[in-house]
């Protein structure tokens, strides 16, 4: 896949009447998998912006990797040392990840709290799911989703095309899923339905959507941090990334045994409805 350029990717374009159509371009990625047998918790990341929001933050992204002598991020690899981080330092990997999280402190949104002023930015929002908790309730509740990846999916795109509507009062909106992961499959389903479409009128703005390779993106491995870290926000002996990474402004849901029956409870009807195609339950 060859590398394409910010140009190339705008977010604004014109009509042929040469109105300014505002676009939407948000990018999902999946914080481990929804396996309960290698994983306790799982996470979606979705990072949105329009065209002003994402361009000065690409700059800087790859002007730090330039820094780092690196051609991506991938949060697994470069806190484990392996792939292409296999021959750099604990330190040096720290310090790397630490200069992700500082750019993405420096451009995402932030809500207005006490005194200090809210800016607009880029909207990072996770859910996560403790994968047992998810199990036990759909066993003893037959009207809860039984499939993780799906809840998380339905949960993402409520927050994302609430903000295109309210906040960035978008006309369109794009969206863009990390390579081999089942998200893309779900919104595809959404937007093929009839009657999703006509009862979820918000789907309507989604005119574009494409699996990408997230090397070629940074916004995606913006996405695959905030997974990654949300992932593991209750395990002890966190990096000093870590935790200033979960400290930023970003929304975030976490749904365990205390809640986990409110996951999609809103629309679970309306789901059921549109007779969307069943997938595997989560074990």
């Amino acid at each position: 896949m060859c590398q394409i350029s910010i140009d190339d990717r705008s977010t604004a374009n014109y009509s042929a009447n040469s109105e300014l159509i505002v676009i939407l371009k948000s990018y999902f990625d999946a914080g481990n998998k929804a396996d309960s047998s290698q994983f306790d918790v799982v996470s979606l990341a979705v990072v949105s912006a329009t065209k002003d929001e994402w361009i000065p933050f690409e700059i800087a992204w790859r002007k730090m990797l330039k820094k780092h002598r690196l051609d991506y991020l991938h949060t697994t690899d470069a806190v484990a040392g392996q792939g292409i981080y296999k021959n750099l330092k604990a330190e040096e990997r720290e310090y790397f990840l630490r200069d992700c999280v500082k750019i993405a402190a420096k451009y995402s949104a932030r809500a207005t709290i006490d005194s200090v002023p809210g800016k607009f930015g880029i909207f990072c929002f996770v859910v996560s799911i403790v994968l047992k908790d998810f199990i036990a309730e759909y066993k003893k509740n037959p009207l809860a989703g039984d499939n993780a990846d799906q809840a998380l999916f339905r949960q993402a795109l409520g927050e994302v095309l609430l903000w295109s509507e309210n906040q960035a009062a978008c006309d369109t909106c794009h969206f863009f899923f990390d390579q081999g992961e089942p998200y893309y499959g779900h919104l595809r389903h959404l937007l093929d339905n009839k009657k999703a479409k006509e009862q979820a009128y918000l789907l309507n703005k989604v005119v574009q959507r494409s699996e990408a390779n997230s090397r070629f993106f940074p916004p995606l491995q913006l996405a695959d941090l905030y997974a990654w870290a949300q992932s593991r926000r209750n395990q002890k002996n966190q990096k000093t990334w870590q935790k200033k990474l979960l400290n930023t402004h970003f929304r975030w849901q976490w749904f365990d045994s205390k809640n986990v029956s409110d996951v999609n409870k809103a629309h679970q009807l309306a789901f059921r409805s549109w007779n969307l195609p069943k997938r595997a339950a989560t074990k």
